[in-house]
């Protein structure tokens, strides 16, 4: 039997009483709640005293009840000394501005680079199969369902009939290795972005729900080295990265940055371009090239920013209207995401889905305008 007018008049009751004042939404629209029960959200617990990464314990001490994020940089082998250079001076690069630009703490960061002799003093391991790893493995003892993981790949990589994977000292990383370990990872959003030559293969491996998977080219036979780094990493460092000029970098403006400085690098250099980066965040396995409004990719990674700040909407108020305003966060969030799969399930599956989120966030919404009607 057609659930065609029940759903359309969900639908549409469900609407009318999202009638908020525009201004009562959360400033960041990267900030969620994973837990579908509203929590309150208290702006007192940050901590500078996160666990270090390579810990072998689990987390001790405070934890930010708005999340922490982690970052965990790799560098490959690179070959010719010149790639062996550039590739670390990449990986200090984002090692560096992570830390300084965006507040991800030393002890929430891991870097890993072929020579740590060479990294110049920073807390560098050998990136080693058996180092990234243990990485890996601390990560998924850390990392809480609220956090998010930023994992950067930098350096050669190759593409077979056995499958993708970064060149590292010793055994490879393959993609399927890091798919298996990022699986044991329980975090908000996990971000990977592979910087090495044929690194698409990456993105059918590693795609998922809540992951934003971008490489530097757009197939495995892509196989000369790249450039997408450098102007990723300039993308974090320069204003010029902030497209929407609002003080942050989301992981949508930098690849869109990094993209487009990449083919004018070739351009201006007289090259045919050898690289094509990618970007896919709505779990379909295939990346896109122009991700953003319209597209099927791009709507998860404009949510997901380099660093966290402070969300006055989350942050004010009565503990009942902060977790409100967290949960409504969540469910625009699930209804964005929702849309993003639209063509790949069933119209009525898809009605319902939607009708269920859209009454929830109606009565979020009510129920935060009784508070501040009738305040506590």
């Amino acid at each position: 039997m057609s659930r065609g007018p029940g759903i359309r008049a969900g639908l549409l009751a469900a609407c009318l009483l999202i009638s908020e004042p525009f201004a009562a939404r959360a400033a960041d629209p990267s900030r969620q709640v994973v837990d579908s029960t509203p929590q309150v959200v208290d702006s007192t617990s940050q901590t500078a005293d996160s666990p270090v990464v390579r810990a072998t314990g689990p987390a001790s001490g405070p934890h930010s009840p708005q999340g922490l994020q982690y970052g965990l940089v790799i560098a490959g082998l690179g070959g010719e000394k010149k790639y062996v250079d550039r590739n670390l001076a990449w990986a200090l690069g984002f090692y560096d501005v992570l830390n300084s630009d965006h507040g991800f703490s030393e002890d929430r960061l891991t870097l890993l680079v072929e020579d740590p002799a060479a990294a110049g003093g920073q807390p560098a391991v050998k990136s080693t199969l058996e180092e990234i790893q243990g990485a890996l493995s601390a990560l998924a003892r850390l990392v809480r369902p609220e956090d998010d993981l930023f994992i950067l790949l930098i350096g050669h990589g190759s593409a077979t009939g056995t499958g993708a994977r970064l060149n590292i000292p010793g055994p490879d990383l393959t993609a399927g290795m890091l798919r298996d370990a990022l699986e044991e990872i329980r975090g908000r959003y996990t971000v990977v972005i592979n910087g090495a030559s044929s690194s698409a293969p990456f993105i059918d491996a590693l795609s998922g729900p809540r992951r934003v998977i971008v490489t530097a080219t757009k197939s495995g036979s892509e196989r000369l080295s790249t450039v997408f780094p450098e102007h990723l990493l300039a993308s974090l460092t320069e204003e010029a990265g902030d497209l929407d000029k609002n003080g942050r970098v989301s992981v949508l403006e930098s690849f869109v940055y990094a993209k487009n400085k990449t083919a004018e690098w070739y351009a201006g250099q007289g090259l045919l371009a050898t690289e094509h980066p990618l970007l896919d965040d709505n779990g379909d396995g295939r990346g896109s090239r122009e991700p953003g409004p319209g597209g099927t990719d791009g709507v998860l990674a404009g949510r997901v920013h380099f660093g966290r700040r402070s969300i006055p909407a989350l942050t004010t108020g009565s503990p009942g209207e902060r977790s409100l305003r967290a949960r409504m966060e969540e469910l625009r969030v699930s209804i964005d995401e929702l849309k993003a799969t639209k063509d790949r399930l069933d119209p009525e599956e898809y009605a319902a889905l939607m009708e269920n989120l859209l009454i929830e966030l109606a009565r979020a919404s009510r129920q935060l305008r009784t508070l501040g009607e009738n305040p506590p």
